[in-house]
């Protein structure tokens, strides 16, 4: 009986020092238009594939995190219009997408958002983004707009990140004329990559300055989607994708296979982490995409590593896990031997606390952990410089491990 009882007490701590539940919890709002949610579809769809958030939902569920997003449409002056008049809501609603806020019953300050997505108009680059719109927004700017709604969120949740969206630039205008038909031929197509990574990507980069000049003590981050949708789509295998399976107007609206690749290089940058190599990418994505899966995958987050600013501090990662930091933690732990060679104990004043460990590139590993004695097994590892994260709560510590 004795043995019995000892057996299952072990199944029980193996089960509950189980990860079943999620590893990381995002709660957002996104102040949006049509290059983040397209819906309807001109070109139907089975459910909301032409939106960033479907996507974001399957990529975090295949990881074992999880996402809640709400949202609206419209350009930054509407956006503004609405927090200054205490009229944002909750517009969004999607088939498989947890709603984060019912806005008819519930302050925004009562919940828990801690990623905030903004994104411009794409066809306003013809001038900087401090300067003043032309037509009937011309008592204010891309900048100005998007300080006040900064302003707004930060009053309302002081601790929630934010991250200006990168969008694509419209084709109308920029290499097709108003008569001009769809789809682009090839040396417009090629056109229209070329100004997505040049004067309509510095635009972008400029504004972002200016944002970080104005508000130096905000978080206010950037997921440079537009540019690296381009490179993809110049660099990669994933060029041979016909300009029909990418784009279905002018606008240009995309089609399921761009919104995956958006909501793709948008997960990494808000989660920090490498989409997950587990996940099957259905059939309503181009198979060039389902097949150069994981090399996709690498390539953009090769990409969001390297975007950085000219101190060389990363302008997308809010926390990143590739430096030794915290955000003002200062409960007491240690983390011995170190450097190791088979394991590490960690010691800490909190026992509600979860670890993750990661090498260089910032990849999550996968590594046998004993919740009970607190330990974490490295012998399989090869040697080299990891990175041990140590969340508690909304807390977190970034310690170097060195593994010889």
């Amino acid at each position: 009986m004795k043995n019995l009882i000892q057996l299952f007490l072990a199944c029980f701590c193996l089960i509950f020092s189980s990860k079943t539940f999620a590893q990381q919890e995002k709660t957002m709002f996104i102040f949006g238009h049509s290059l983040i949610v397209h819906d309807p579809p001109t070109i139907p769809t089975p459910s909301n594939e032409t939106t960033v958030p479907h996507w974001l939902h399957f990529l975090a569920e295949d990881a074992n995190n999880s996402v809640k997003i709400s949202g609206e449409y419209g350009f930054l002056p509407n956006h503004e219009n609405r927090t200054v008049n205490s009229t944002v809501w909750a517009q969004w609603n999607f088939d498989h997408v947890t709603q984060a806020w019912d806005s008819d019953n519930e302050n925004f300050s009562e919940i828990d958002f801690d990623a905030v997505l903004l994104t411009a108009a794409n066809f306003v680059q013809y001038k900087p983004s401090n300067e003043n719109y032309d037509g009937p927004n011309s008592h204010t700017s891309p900048l100005a707009s998007t300080l006040t709604i900064l302003d707004w969120v930060n009053n309302q949740k002081p601790n929630a990140v934010q991250y200006i969206y990168e969008n694509w630039p419209n084709m109308n205008g920029l290499i097709l004329t108003e008569d001009g038909e769809f789809p682009p031929s090839e040396a417009e197509f090629a056109k229209y990559h070329e100004v997505t990574l040049g004067s309509f990507h510095d635009w972008w980069i400029d504004y972002h300055d200016f944002v970080q000049t104005a508000r130096p003590s905000e978080n206010v981050r950037m997921i440079p989607v537009g540019p690296i949708i381009s490179k993809i789509l110049t660099q990669t295998p994933l060029s041979d994708i016909p300009v029909e399976t990418l784009y279905e107007d002018k606008a240009p609206h995309g089609r399921p296979t761009i919104y995956f690749l958006a909501s793709l290089i948008t997960y990494m940058a808000i989660y920090e982490e490498k989409a997950p190599a587990s996940y099957v990418v259905p059939n309503t994505v181009s198979s060039l995409v389902s097949n150069n899966y994981q090399s996709t995958v690498d390539f953009i987050w090769d990409e969001l590593l390297a975007f950085n600013d000219s101190t060389g501090k990363s302008r997308v990662f809010a926390n990143s896990v590739l430096s030794v930091a915290s955000n003002n933690y200062q409960e007491d732990i240690s983390v011995y031997p170190n450097p190791s060679k088979d394991f590490i104990n960690i010691k800490s004043d909190k026992e509600n606390y979860e670890t993750y460990l990661f090498d260089i590139k910032g990849v999550k590993l996968n590594v046998k952990e004993d919740k009970i004695n607190h330990t974490m097994d490295i012998s399989n590892l090869t040697n080299g410089i990891y990175f041990l994260r140590i969340n508690h709560g909304k807390n977190y510590i970034t310690k170097q491990i060195v593994k010889h």
